[in-house]
């Protein structure tokens, strides 16, 4: 921001920066993936210029660089957020759009790309909602449109898993199975538990039977 007060030309990741777009630019097709970027865009834009303007004000009260950015920590960190999501959401978009993959496959990548979108507004909507970028109307009908892609997204959920190779080592699951042997492996898990190694487990001896014993004898 300093840079770009300066009039300097920012490098490609922060180019940005240096945006003057405003809400009423932006598209209300939330299934449009310009239109979602936009709104990640300014939503960080808005992070970024908030922390900024906390930074600048910490200095005018005579705060060395170092005192004001740690004063202003929480603000930056939002602002570092919220650039990542921009920076995620639109390369995510980019990426696949310049692939050349079958069709079906592209659908997947379109839905799992779009429902990350529309998640991470849904579970950041008081930033959207903060600056203008949405209504509270927008935002629950964004929250519908995340819920809307789950089944339409579950169909593939294994294979985009298995897609990463995930050892069953690595998941640490009884029910995520690569092999698929659901049922054989729930029951030899629950033969191996510790709970399972005696019929009557040794706190009910230590524990509860005294005290039932003692419970009787006053009877």
């Amino acid at each position: 921001m300093r840079d770009l007060k300066n009039g300097a030309k920012l490098p490609g990741s922060v180019a940005y920066l240096a945006c003057d777009c405003k809400p009423q630019d932006v598209g209300r097709d939330f299934t449009d993936f310009k239109t979602l970027a936009s709104l990640y865009k300014l939503r960080a834009l808005g992070q970024i210029r908030f922390a900024n303007s906390k930074v600048e004000a910490g200095m005018a009260q005579g705060k060395d660089l170092v005192g004001s950015l740690n004063e202003a920590s929480v603000y930056l960190v939002r602002a570092a957020i919220a650039h990542t999501h921009y920076y995620v959401v639109r390369n995510f978009f980019e990426k696949i759009s310049a692939l050349s993959v079958s069709s079906s496959l592209m659908e997947v990548l379109h839905q799992v790309a779009l429902f990350y979108a529309l998640d991470g507004i849904a579970q950041n909507s008081g930033e959207f909602l903060e600056d203008g970028l949405l209504s509270g109307a927008d935002v629950k009908g964004i929250r519908q449109l995340s819920v809307d892609m789950l089944p339409r997204i579950r169909v593939n959920a294994v294979a985009l898993v298995d897609a990463f190779e995930f050892g069953d080592d690595v998941l640490g699951s009884v029910l995520g199975r690569y092999d698929g042997n659901v049922y054989e492996n729930l029951f030899k898990w629950a033969q191996n538990s510790s709970l399972n190694k005696t019929d009557v487990h040794p706190s009910y001896h230590k524990y509860i039977r005294p005290l039932l014993k003692r419970n009787q004898s006053k009877l």
